[in-house]
């Protein structure tokens, strides 16, 4: 098992001071946002000439470019909003296939009028569920148009915020095309937190055998659970690791979550965690 990170972790940077930067730091695996290139995160066109520049890139200084972030709000509550996500995820998986990248991540979205990454309370209701679904349907056939997997994973603020909505999820659209993107850190609520093992156990039971990516954030509670650099919080990574190793899953694990001053600090955790 391999450590990455996400691209957009290095801030204000051209994309070759990015990967030159990654491979000083011994990193050789990202999942990778069009904003490090200066493009949008989901451009409206494919420029082939001015992607054709990443994988060349990527190339030079040996990274292996794992996935690609896609995500926009599947069951946002304004409607034309969502459909030009979905035009925009078609894009996205025409310049995976370009890029030669496998995975292109989803966010499942939130009922919040202003915010994806917000919970609320509609997340809940059927008619959001039949939105995902519906969403699901028109991403899922530019995923199989262009050989690429879909990557979802558990967002507490999401409407896929449990590992039993997540096993749910993939059995009700039953494809081969979409999958699990495992993010320990996202497992947890602050009353779950006491039965840390339990619930990583269950969640790798539910979805273990779907892992196609694996996240390397941490949490911490204090009052609240708020995300922070991996080795900074109090999840579990030995048994995290081991969980992943167990399900049959030797990918990279993606670091995010951190600032770019502590990349090195995490690095140094999560290799001591792998032993």
């Amino acid at each position: 098992m391999e450590i990455g990170i996400f691209s957009r972790t290095y801030a204000h940077m051209s994309l070759e001071a990015v990967f030159r930067e990654m491979d000083r730091q011994g990193i050789h695996h990202t999942q990778f946002n069009l904003s490090s290139a200066g493009l949008p995160t989901l451009p409206e066109r494919v420029d082939e000439e001015a992607l054709l520049t990443i994988p060349a890139l990527a190339k030079q200084y040996g990274i292996t470019l794992d996935a690609l972030s896609g995500t926009f709000n599947m069951i946002d509550p304004d409607e034309d909003a969502r459909a030009r996500g979905c035009r925009q995820f078609e894009t996205q998986c025409r310049i995976a296939r370009l890029l030669e990248i496998p995975i292109v991540t989803l966010c499942t979205g939130s009922r919040h009028p202003k915010d994806k990454w917000a919970w609320h309370e509609d997340n809940l209701t059927e008619a959001a569920w039949s939105d995902l679904m519906r969403s699901t349907e028109k991403i899922l056939r530019y995923a199989e148009d262009n050989g690429i997997t879909l990557g979802v994973e558990t967002e507490a603020s999401n409407i896929i915020c449990t590992p039993e909505k997540a096993r749910r999820y993939l059995d009700d659209v039953d494809s081969p095309n979409l999958k699990i993107i495992m993010d320990g850190a996202n497992l947890f609520r602050p009353e779950q937190v006491p039965r840390m093992a339990e619930i990583l156990e269950e969640a790798f039971d539910a979805l273990g055998k779907d892992i196609v990516l694996a996240h390397a954030k941490d949490f911490s509670l204090k009052g609240s659970l708020f995300f922070v650099a991996a080795g900074e919080g109090e999840l579990d990574f030995p048994r995290y690791i081991r969980l992943l190793k167990q399900c049959g899953y030797h990918g990279p694990l993606e670091l995010h979550g951190l600032a770019q001053s502590q990349i090195e600090k995490s690095v140094a955790f999560l290799k001591r965690a792998m032993v």
